[in-house]
């Protein structure tokens, strides 16, 4: 008798392990297929930056006019891209005095192009921001003109 009981017990906790799985399931739909990228800051400006970051993510120190030395890791964005999407950038100086947070559009980019968050920091107080895989020296690199001038 207790050899049948068990037998029946063994199959309703498989029923419902089962069961618990099948309505997991539909949860892991929602997760958000993400890529991870390098955070590189550059520093179009006269005053050094003491600390930048994107979101709750921190970068390092940039001092005037220098920039892409080093990479600090890491900062996750959707892999797709979503039309309207935006980060908030922020930083100051070692005082805390010149505190900025800006709300930066990210600019189209496709999954293969990750590799480095770029952050430019410019001269007219703008921040401007870039998914690419390209240093800032290459001809393509997408900041141009006065603009890509440290």
């Amino acid at each position: 008798m207790a050899h049948a009981i068990g037998r029946t017990a063994g199959w309703k906790g498989t029923l419902r392990l089962a069961l618990l799985a099948g309505l997991c399931l539909p949860l892991t739909g929602c997760t958000e297929d993400r890529m991870t990228l390098n955070l590189v800051g550059y520093n179009h400006t006269d005053r050094s930056i003491h600390r930048y970051g994107v979101n709750e993510y921190g970068g390092g120190h940039l001092q005037a006019h220098r920039g892409g030395g080093g990479f600090t890791c890491c900062i996750s964005i959707p892999r797709a891209y979503k039309p309207g999407m935006t980060v908030t950038v922020w930083g100051s100086d070692w005082d805390g005095k010149n505190a900025i947070r800006r709300v930066v559009e990210v600019p189209r980019y496709g999954p293969d192009e990750g590799g480095r968050f770029a952050v430019h920091f410019l001269r007219s107080g703008e921040v401007k921001v870039f998914v690419t895989m390209m240093g800032f020296w290459h001809p393509d690199y997408p900041l141009k003109g006065e603009d890509a001038e440290l």
